[in-house]
């Protein structure tokens, strides 16, 4: 490992901003000191770096790292392999797969004259016959091996022969290699090695064939968890298949059978486990007799009677519908499915391959084609569950898959016979996990809770138009002076509640509800969000609201609002407002006034008015609470505005509860319909439409 590494290096093996290193040193006291360098450039010993990052986790997806530690020292080694040489993706990729499978056969660090290290090719490719003609880049002299010997005996004393392998090729994809496009992603290869050992167990010598291998990442992570007696193979471009050879025979697989294609099914008969992830473009060969489905139909050929087979296959394919004649591609997805060859369908969440990120997939899960049409078919929907689930989405769409229908939730993963099935114009998961149907009595009741409801809010609201009829305004004479918060903070006359930092992580569904940006833009309602007094007892300074506070956001957009009840707690870069003397305290108090000069409502109503609200916003540079004003107004007006803006405050939050209800009701009637529970007919109208404009009324014979 390199022992000495700046701060810029630190970043890039943690894999964080730069920022974020100087951070680290400046709030941890124990953070490793400088070891050498300038005042300017400090150089620090990478083990102590990778030894102090060890403490602190690291975001986990998947099988990666759970530490920083892990993820510097990961970043470190592939820096490292390639320092020696200014080498291309594709040399880097064959001439260091080279070296580590010679340093496999040799047993023994490589020697560094070229003659000597060519009389070791030529043994190596004796004693392997497998091997020959593979080490054509050493052989040929072209390039300075040495630094990349020392890089290659250093990865194999760390990590051993495969993880150095796999080294190698992380850094040809960093500079370029053209063999990753053509590699599988590689949640892709956990979730088929997942499915496969559930649904496999662990059995004895099984052959596993993969018909478009490509670099054959698929293949070593497949092998290394089941041990197969056999690969079986096929890779018509010589340089993939060259990588294929030399990867596997570093991760000690040595019964290799390649076939020249793998259109050829009959080479691959018997298979337990069959894949095929072939190259494809969106919407290619719709119309052919040669299209993606016709890969899956190859798989299912290679089958033995036991054995499961995946394809992954682009979505289109599972949603394409005939019009003036049937395609092919659905005539294959109709026959796979009606003869029971389809075990599951996962919906793949999108941008997997980290270099082709414009492909919607799917993977099928198959049988062998035994013309059992009673199966049940797993729809999964991955995509929604890497988005609902805390857990990776490879090990929950796993265990969905593979675990009995009881550890399923119906909305992301469900069983559909093969007859309710066949016919579909989509096979999409996500077309088909629809809630499911419920009792038409269940809809019925629904539907008559929800319309009851409406009719109870609207019977005990308020009628509006006798406020609305109560507001009289005339045209002011004299001119109006105007203070700002900052004079009123000043005077006394207001108090300054501020927000608080607390991290996100404190926060919960019990204790104290907290106020911040998202709740009053709306994005987040009031109270889901909530600290517990144990953790709030952490943060001495936040501020707790009282019954009649005002809470003001000043920022991209003015947001202010009444807190009626009190006992909140503000996040910044929220802020609230006290009126003293609007809530009576205890005599400790005693220069409290014993009125509030002005009314919670009126003071929100004035702060939040246009001309305040014209100096915030995303064009705005800065704004200061301070900076906002109130006009000054007799203790009658302020009186009258806040019961106004009470009053009309109120009438608003009725008419949100009516529209709710009345949406509520809707919903539910196009539910019912739509699930052929219910039918409708609307009575005849005892009233006509008022489009007069006044408050008379027509009526007419019920």
């Amino acid at each position: 490992m390199q022992s000495a590494v700046t701060l810029a290096q630190i970043a890039r093996y943690a894999q964080v901003r730069r920022p974020s290193v100087s951070n680290w040193r400046r709030r941890h006291a124990d953070f490793p000191p400088p070891t050498g360098g300038t005042r300017a450039q400090p150089l620090f010993d990478a083990e102590q770096v990778a030894q102090w990052l060890d403490q602190r986790p690291a975001l986990v997806r998947g099988a990666e790292p759970a530490t920083y530690g892990d993820v510097f020292r990961a970043g470190l080694r592939a820096g490292d392999a390639g320092n020696g040489a200014e080498l291309d993706g594709d040399t880097v990729a064959h001439l260091g797969l080279e070296l580590v499978a010679l340093r496999v056969a040799h047993q023994g660090p490589l020697p560094t004259d070229r003659r000597v290290l060519a009389d070791l090719c030529t043994a190596t490719e004796t004693a392997y016959p497998d091997l020959a003609g593979l080490f054509d880049h050493v052989q040929a002299g072209d390039h300075d091996v040495r630094p990349l010997l020392a890089d290659v005996e250093r990865l194999v004393s760390e990590v051993g022969a495969p993880g150095a392998a796999e080294e190698i090729l992380a850094t040809a994809r960093r500079r370029g290699w053209s063999g990753r496009l053509g590699e599988t992603a590689p949640e892709i290869c956990d979730l088929v090695t997942g499915i496969a050992g559930e649904l496999l167990g662990k059995p004895s010598d099984p052959a596993i064939a993969d018909l478009t291998a490509g670099p054959g990442r698929l293949l070593t992570t497949l092998s290394a968890a089941i041990g197969p007696r056999a690969i079986h193979y096929a890779e018509t471009d010589p340089a993939m298949a060259k990588v294929l050879r030399l990867r596997l025979f570093c991760h000690g697989h040595r019964n290799l059978v390649p076939h020249p294609d793998g259109e050829a099914t009959t080479d691959f008969a018997g298979a337990d486990v069959a894949f095929v992830d072939p190259p494809f473009q969106p919407g290619e060969h719709e119309q052919r007799d040669e299209h993606p489905l016709s890969w899956a139909a190859r798989v299912v050929e290679c089958l033995s009677g036991d054995g499961i087979g995946f394809a992954v296959v682009p979505e289109w394919t599972l949603t394409r519908a005939a019009i003036a004649r049937r395609l092919p591609v659905t005539w294959t997805r109709e026959q796979l499915i009606r003869r029971g060859c389809v075990r599951a369908i996962i919906q793949l969440p999108r941008h997997l391959h980290p270099f082709n990120t414009g492909a919607d997939l799917a993977l099928l899960v198959l049988n062998a084609d035994d013309g059992d049409s009673t199966r049940q078919v797993v729809m999964c929907n991955a995509a929604a569950i890497r988005t609902r689930s805390d857990q990776p989405w490879v090990q929950r769409t796993t265990d969905m898959v593979c675990r009995p229908t009881s550890a399923r939730e119906a909305e992301l993963c469900r069983t559909f016979p093969v007859a309710n099935l066949v016919g579909r114009r989509s096979l999409l998961p996500a077309h088909l996990l629809t809630p499911e149907s419920t009792a038409p009595d269940d809809y019925l009741l629904g539907t008559i809770r929800a319309r009851e409801s409406a009719i109870s809010t609207f019977a005990t609201s308020t009628d509006g138009l006798p406020v609305l009829q109560r507001i009289a305004v005339t045209t002011r004479t004299a001119g109006t002076s105007r203070r700002t918060v900052g004079e009123l903070l000043r005077g006394g006359q207001l108090i300054r509640l501020p927000g608080h930092r607390i991290p996100a992580g404190d926060l919960g569904d019990n204790g104290q509800r907290v106020l911040g940006r998202e709740e009053l833009l709306g994005l987040v309602p009031i109270g889901q969000r909530r600290i517990d007094v144990v953790n709030l007892g952490k943060y001495s300074a936040a501020a707790i609201t009282e019954p009649g506070d005002v809470v003001i956001m000043a920022g991209e957009r003015l947001q202010v609002m009444v807190d009626e009840t009190g006992g909140s707690v503000l996040l910044t870069p929220v802020q609230g407002l006290r009126i003293p003397g609007y809530v009576k305290h205890s005599s400790v108090y005693r220069d409290e006034p014993q009125r509030a000069w002005i009314g919670p409502h009126a003071l929100a109503a004035l702060l939040g008015a246009a001309r305040n609200a014209a100096r915030t916003g995303t064009r705005v540079r800065s704004t200061n609470l301070q900076q906002l004003d109130i006009p000054v107004l007799t203790s009658a007006e302020y009186d009258h505005l806040d019961e106004t803006a009470l009053l009309l405050t109120e009438l608003a939050e009725q008419a949100r509860r009516q529209a709710a209800a009345l949406d509520l009701v809707r919903q539910q009637l196009a539910t019912s319909l739509a699930a052929g529970a219910l039918s409708l007919r609307l009575k005849p109208s005892t009233t006509t439409p008022n489009t007069r404009g006044d408050d008379s009324r027509a009526t007419t014979p019920a």
